[in-house]
């Protein structure tokens, strides 16, 4: 008895083939879930997509068999997600910025009754080409407002059809198909990527790359701060932690008062700074004992405002109740007074 062998067709050998041929020349095997994509919306998504990657539609055991035929490191666990409508696509690019570039370039499809709007579903103001007829009352019927001109029926509002949220009713997804509207947006997911042995699935590959780039520029802060306090010298810190060091050293010679050459100026603003304020401090008890352009001059520098004086009638009090005391401080500030010329 004859057996009976059976011969696969070449065509599938060859589709196979080229699948491997595809896979071993390209960075990033992944899968693309096509659920709900049509044709022209695919070839729309494959011609954005020209230049940096190439999408290939294959039955489901085809595909499973170019993977296992690559032989490529750890590329079998891909055949796990060869499941429902899938598609193969290939490309040199990061994975990472090929699931964003994917969920970024969305396709427009007409919309389905059943199908909840996942934004405002706005009909604009328009000619739809029709003449007056039962159409005019179908709009009516939707609450569409509208209008003959010019022999044809023109929606004269733009209308909110649908919310955010609602569930598209049959009726209304007609009459969106019918003024020509695609308001659903749909997209290729990256379902699994491999990429130099590794695979990456959904999950993974779904990152903001705007937040991760904040959380390393905000880790590389922390670690340049991490290394001037500890005086750890590298390439970026060295000329931050030499002004550090710099700044610690004047300010340690300034307040110890050691004196040195490349500080003289802040030895004499420090200088002027007390002089000021104890020439404020002589002020309150006895305005004249202190000339009145240096306060009126320096204001700002002074720790107590010239404001703060006591008026003269005060101060004739104090000369009464207390002349003995007030002779002893006149010849104390007069002293002093001669330092400020």
């Amino acid at each position: 008895m004859a057996m009976h062998v059976h011969q696969i067709p070449q065509w599938k050998i060859d589709e196979v083939r080229q699948l491997v041929s595809e896979m071993k020349q390209s960075k990033v095997v992944g899968l693309v879930n096509v659920e709900g994509i049509g044709s022209k919306q695919l070839q729309g998504i494959r011609d954005t997509l020209r230049q940096s990657a190439k999408i290939r539609m294959a039955r489901n055991t085809l595909m499973i068999r170019a993977i296992k035929e690559s032989g490529l490191r750890g590329i079998a666990a891909l055949s796990d997600h060869v499941s429902g409508p899938v598609a193969f696509i290939f490309s040199n690019q990061d994975p990472f910025i090929l699931s964003k570039f994917l969920s970024e370039n969305k396709a427009s499809v007409p919309a389905k009754g059943g199908q909840i709007a996942t934004s405002d579903i706005i009909i604009p103001e328009m000619n739809t080409g029709v003449p007056p007829g039962p159409f005019i009352s179908e709009l009516a019927a939707l609450k569409i407002p509208a209008k003959v001109k010019g022999g044809v029926i023109h929606i004269t509002q733009e209308t909110v059809a649908v919310k955010a949220g609602e569930v598209i009713s049959n009726t209304m997804a007609q009459m969106l198909t019918r003024l020509g509207l695609e308001p659903m947006k749909v997209q290729l997911r990256l379902v699994a990527a491999y990429t130099d042995g590794a695979l990456l699935t959904e999950e993974n590959l779904l990152v903001d790359l705007d937040a991760l780039l904040t959380e390393v520029l905000q880790a590389h802060q922390h670690a340049l701060n991490l290394s001037i306090n500890v005086g750890y010298p590298t390439t970026y810190t060295i000329p931050v932690i030499i002004a550090k060091a710099d700044m610690e050293a004047r300010n340690l010679a300034l307040n110890i008062e050691f004196f040195e050459p490349d500080i003289l100026l802040q030895f004499l603003s420090k200088a002027n700074w007390e002089a000021l304020a104890l020439a404020s401090v002589l002020a309150q008890n006895n305005p004249e004992a202190v000339p009145s352009g240096i306060l009126t001059k320096h204001e700002t520098a002074a720790t107590t405002s010239v404001a703060e004086t006591p008026s003269k009638d005060e101060d004739k009090d104090k000369t009464k109740k207390e002349p003995e005391k007030e002779d002893k401080e006149e010849e104390s500030v007069t002293g002093l007074g001669s330092l400020f010329g």
